[in-house]
């Protein structure tokens, strides 16, 4: 796995994850996990909606993308390095698998790597714990309008 850290601006940093050879391979030797699958069949599902005749459709897709157009570029690109699974974590432990870190020595010192990788982990923590906690707590109140029928 290799990480490419570009500097946007002299504050802001975007991290990107590019899976090696070695990666595709263990993935591809192992069914993929039930979150992949999900998420390929959500993408799969918007992809449809997004080519649909229907216009209630196309206005939802329409609608989804403004929202996601107000995620910030940084959360993006912790979206792109996968999850630490159990074998992952071995191999990293182990030494069998290594994390490849890449950036512009340029505008990039090397002694501010790994405090830039710490801040861009951690930095959102809190945002994404409260808003967690929020939607724990308006679950029970959105549930039922999940349970009505809608016919499409």
């Amino acid at each position: 796995m290799r990480l490419f850290l570009l500097p946007i601006s002299t504050r802001r940093t975007l991290i990107y994850c590019q899976r090696t050879a070695r990666d595709d391979l263990y993935a591809r030797s192992s069914r993929p996990s039930l979150v992949e699958r999900a998420t390929a069949k959500a993408n799969e599902i918007w992809a449809n909606f997004e080519k649909s005749d229907a216009s209630w459709k196309r206005k939802i897709t329409q609608y989804g993308n403004v929202i996601l157009r107000r995620i910030p570029f940084e959360e993006w690109g912790l979206k792109t390095i996968p999850p630490l699974n159990a074998r992952r974590h071995r191999a990293e432990l182990s030494g069998k698998e290594k994390v490849e870190v890449l950036f512009p020595g340029l505008f990039l010192r090397p002694s501010r790597v790994d405090v830039e990788l710490r801040r861009l982990a951690i930095e959102r923590q809190d945002l994404h714990r409260q808003r967690m906690w929020w939607s724990i707590i308006a679950f029970p109140f959105t549930l039922p309008i999940a349970l009505l029928p809608m016919y499409v």
